[in-house]
């Protein structure tokens, strides 16, 4: 039977759809619950109200957004020291602040101690000298892009390593140095 009732309904749809209660039946529905339905424009208006409020929710929370996460606007970053030097290192992390100005004067120690290769021999203190720049300006390309990188805790980490790097081959280069001396002093 309830098969027969569902074919029926689908059937004659259309037929159902066509009439509209009378204005008494709302009447009765209005008596009934006690007050009175909103008319159509009334609830118009209010989707219209509730979208424009959300539009302008929106525009404002991204504005917000941009203006405190763009690049350069980062207001921590704004608090620190400029990226010239060490101090901005060190006002982002004490820890590697004062390993990076222990290995940089380190590394300023080694490459006074290299200077003196220099007038004995030209050619290879050039040598030397480029390996060192090519490193040196890998950290500075690292250091540049510290206050807007937001990974700034693996970039301290390789900034470290490239110092640590140079200190290594500054070290090799000195271990060569004094082996070229002692040759020297060997064969006169």
């Amino acid at each position: 039977m309830s098969k027969n009732l569902e074919r029926f309904v689908r059937d004659n749809r259309a037929a159902f759809d066509t009439d509209k209660p009378s204005e008494n039946v709302w009447a009765a529905i209005e008596k009934e619950w006690g007050q009175s339905l909103p008319d159509k424009k009334t609830f118009r208006l209010k989707k219209v109200w509730m979208a424009a409020a959300a539009v302008l929710l929106l525009v404002f929370a991204t504005y917000i957004y941009f203006l405190r996460y763009a690049p350069g606007n980062d207001p921590q970053q704004a608090a620190l020291p400029q990226s010239n030097g060490n101090g901005y290192i060190t006002a982002l992390d004490p820890a590697y602040g004062a390993e990076v100005s222990r290995f940089t004067a380190l590394i300023e120690e080694k490459q006074a101690e290299l200077q003196s290769l220099q007038e004995d021999d030209p050619v290879l203190y050039q040598k030397f000298n480029s390996d060192i720049q090519k490193l040196d300006s890998t950290y500075s390309r690292l250091k540049s892009q510290l206050p807007v990188n937001p990974n700034k805790e693996e970039l301290l980490q390789a900034m470290i390593w490239n110092l640590q790097l140079q200190i290594d081959l500054l070290n090799q280069q000195l271990d060569i140095i004094q082996k070229i001396k002692h040759s020297k002093q060997h064969s006169l």
